[in-house]
């Protein structure tokens, strides 16, 4: 699968089970991230918060998808709030994903004046959006994130601005209580995932997107009957998890695969213990904060997000792959 790049001569001997070395990388870039996160936001000491030229130069995402800046908002700002219908709830939830951008729904706010920078469900006009990112335009920012590939194939020589204004939140707002339905009685993940794949613009890696978020309501909300399932019960396994994983199980096949993100999982908890204490920052629903548990709690997402970062991490270590941000804190 990777022997046609200009780097596969330097991935390890594709005959071996598990390559050690990289298996022992993998668990200690995550524990040095996962520091860098701590030293940072929980220490407040100031940077450098790493000896790790790579790690101190280029960005990279945090080992919990939910200390990112973007899930930080979407947990504050919509998650945590038990006052609105479960339609309106959902809604918003999904509406933020979309776009993953706090800039956006803060210039909403205060411009338009709608609660969290989301119109809610009933109150939802296709054009009065549309003319809200045009605005967020014209101050010089943009709409949605950087962080993936926005799919706008759902309109065809449309703006992308169009197609999501007017076709695929049109189409979500159209189909909430469905989907609600959906995953409330879905028996397996995969149900849930079937059914967003129909939505317009819903790509693989926005569904699972989708499906991280509703696993933070039980977690951070009192909506716990929403969904029956967590994150041991499904992830996916995008191009990078598997590069991560053949540069760890060299002569694993890919119907595999799943089975090797169980296995790092499993892993997980002795191996970060050997190497120090992993500082885990976890939410008290009944006093409404966060604390630090030096505990590992590694789920199938992390290691699939992780194995994301790490082959990123070993292509700049071999001088390989696309130039990665410059990371410039901005505290």
């Amino acid at each position: 699968m990777f022997d046609n790049y200009t780097w596969s001569d330097k991935l390890p001997d594709k005959n071996l089970e598990v390559f050690d070395e990289n298996l022992m990388l993998f668990f200690a870039t995550m524990l040095e991230r996962q520091m860098i996160w701590y030293k940072r936001f929980v220490e407040k000491k100031p940077s450098p918060w790493t000896k790790d030229d790579i790690f101190r130069d280029y960005k990279f995402t945090n080992v919990y998808r939910e200390l990112d800046r973007s899930s930080q908002w979407q947990i504050k700002n919509i998650i945590v709030d038990n006052d609105m219908t479960l339609e309106n709830y959902i809604w918003k939830i999904m509406v933020f994903r979309y776009f993953n951008n706090p800039e956006t729904f803060e210039f909403a706010k205060a411009t338009r004046g709608w609660k969290q920078g989301i119109p809610d469900l009933e109150d939802y006009d296709p054009e009065k959006f549309l003319n809200m990112l045009k605005d967020v335009r014209d101050s010089g920012d943009k709409p949605f994130t950087n962080a993936y590939y926005i799919n706008s194939g759902a309109a065809p020589g449309k703006t992308r601005d169009y197609c999501y204004s007017h076709i695929t939140l049109v189409h979500l707002k159209e189909n909430i209580v469905k989907l609600i339905k959906t995953v409330k009685n879905a028996d397996t993940p995969e149900v849930i995932i079937k059914y967003i794949k129909t939505f317009p613009s819903a790509s693989d890696f926005i569904v699972h997107e989708f499906y991280q978020d509703f696993t933070y309501i039980p977690k951070y909300s009192k909506r716990g009957d929403f969904m029956n399932f967590d994150q041991n019960d499904f992830t996916n396994v995008g191009p990078g998890a598997s590069l991560g994983l053949r540069l760890i199980f060299p002569s694993m096949n890919k119907k595999d695969w799943k089975e090797g993100i169980k296995i790092l999982r499993d892993l997980a908890e002795e191996e970060l213990f050997n190497m120090g204490d992993f500082p885990y920052l976890y939410w008290s629903k009944k006093k409404e904060r966060y604390y630090v548990n030096f505990q590992c709690n590694i789920t199938l997402h992390q290691i699939e997000m992780w194995l994301c970062e790490f082959q990123k991490y070993w292509k700049m270590t071999i001088g390989e792959g696309k130039q990665r941000s410059k990371f410039k804190p901005k505290r």
